[in-house]
């Protein structure tokens, strides 16, 4: 009877605890499943958000790039069709400008499927983009100043007087500031960085332009030692002596020049219709073009460059030079007529005037240069042109001509703008 009476009561506790365990396996079972049910509709709110995410960055970006006073309809249209059809209720999106910042954000909620239970019916999710609008657009200008170092505020295009500009297929450009002075100029955009003062068609605030142009300072190669006597070009009369050195570079023909190069007579330096091209580099010296003379060079490059030991300036004031740039694809100084070593800082400073007249094709590159234009000076282009320096300013009744209708056959390179981005 005892051990009967044991037997009953062992059995007895076992079919208690197997209670237990089910009580306690019940309750655990809650949490779990609350946890597996949280990782689901929460890896569903994440996907939800960055697509969410993915339509508000493409719809700022849309209305930045438009840029017009209906950005915020390309904006909205944007965000509205780049949103798949889901189960997340949207709130109207909120685009604004601040300055030259574009911004959007939007709200949405996404109801839950398993964690119900656990009293929680929906997740908020919220997103929001900033893009920068300050991005230089493609520069066609036949005028940039780019005003090293200087504040928007700096004045780096000066037009003073009674200036003739006619600008054909381009625009006027400065890194920071410009004034007309009671003079429009007819540019069809007068674009600065900082203000645009009585210019035509102005467009202050925008961003500044990079200088694409300096890094083909790398293709100066230089022949000259220690002298540095300088020499006479008359034109026509290919150039000899001690001060230069000639040689083919590339396909090309280069003139290394050893000091002060001066041009002088009239014609053309390398004939009026040279088959290829040629490469001028004055070594520590300047340029000058006699007075009364007429000086063309067709398919040239004249660079300047040197240790600044010595002034490297542009020199003239009543006489005429034609240039016409290297056009040979395989030229890296294809599209460049002039070009000043960024490098060159002594006596890089250029007045020109009163009587000088520059016809320009392709780019005159003094980006250290403050260029002063006086007088009766003229610019007679028709094919492309671009003049760019630290700063330029117009005195008296000059005669400005540039066009960019013939930009293509020169192959001259000029900004090609950049796409506004996110910020980060």
């Amino acid at each position: 009877m005892r051990v009967h009476a044991s037997t009953s009561l062992l059995s007895a506790f076992r079919r208690e605890e197997r209670g237990q365990v089910a009580v306690i396996l019940s309750l655990a079972v809650l949490p779990m499943v609350g946890l597996v049910g949280a990782a689901v509709d929460y890896s569903r709110a994440s996907n939800a958000r960055a697509h969410l995410q993915g339509a508000m960055d493409a719809a700022v970006l849309a209305g930045a790039s438009d840029g017009s006073s209906k950005w915020q309809t390309v904006a909205l249209s944007t965000f509205d069709a780049d949103l798949r059809p889901s189960d997340i209720a949207v709130a109207t999106p909120s685009f604004t400008l601040d300055g030259s910042t574009y911004k959007g954000s939007v709200s949405a909620t996404m109801p839950t499927k398993l964690i119900k239970t656990l009293g929680l019916n929906s997740i908020a999710l919220s997103v929001s983009s900033v893009v920068d609008g300050r991005v230089a657009a493609a520069d066609n200008s036949c005028i940039l100043t780019l005003d090293h170092g200087s504040s928007s505020s700096h004045l780096s295009m000066t037009f003073n007087g009674a200036p003739n500009i006619d600008l054909n297929g381009c625009s006027l450009r400065s890194n920071t500031s410009m004034t007309c002075n009671g003079f429009n100029t007819g540019a069809t955009a007068s674009i600065a960085a900082g203000s645009a003062s009585s210019c035509s068609n102005p467009k202050p605030g925008a961003a500044s332009v990079p200088d694409i142009y300096a890094s083909l300072a790398s293709n100066i190669s230089r022949r000259c030692g220690m002298s540095m006597p300088g020499l006479m070009w008359t034109a026509g009369t290919p150039p000899s002596g001690g001060a230069v050195f000639k040689s083919t570079v590339g396909g090309h023909t280069q003139y290394n020049i050893c000091g002060d190069l001066t041009l002088s007579g009239n014609g053309a330096l390398t004939g009026d219709s040279p088959s290829t091209d040629t490469v001028i580099i004055v070594e520590n010296g300047s340029l000058n073009i006699a007075d009364g003379s007429n000086v063309s060079a067709k398919r040239t490059t004249i660079v300047i460059t040197g240790d600044n030991s010595a002034a490297s300036a542009v020199n003239f004031l009543t006489s005429t030079l034609s240039l016409s740039p290297s056009v040979d694809p395989i030229n890296p100084w294809r599209g460049v007529s002039l070009y000043q070593d960024p490098a060159v800082t002594n006596g890089v400073d250029d007045s020109w005037g009163p009587g000088t007249t520059f016809n320009i094709d392709g780019v005159v590159y003094l980006p250290n240069a403050n260029v002063t234009i006086s007088g009766n000076s003229a610019s007679n282009v028709s094919n492309c042109s671009k003049l760019v320096a630290n700063t330029v300013t117009t005195n008296g009744s000059v005669n400005l001509r540039f066009s960019q209708t013939g930009c293509s056959g020169f192959g001259m390179s000029q900004y090609a703008g950049q796409r506004v981005h996110l910020s980060q």
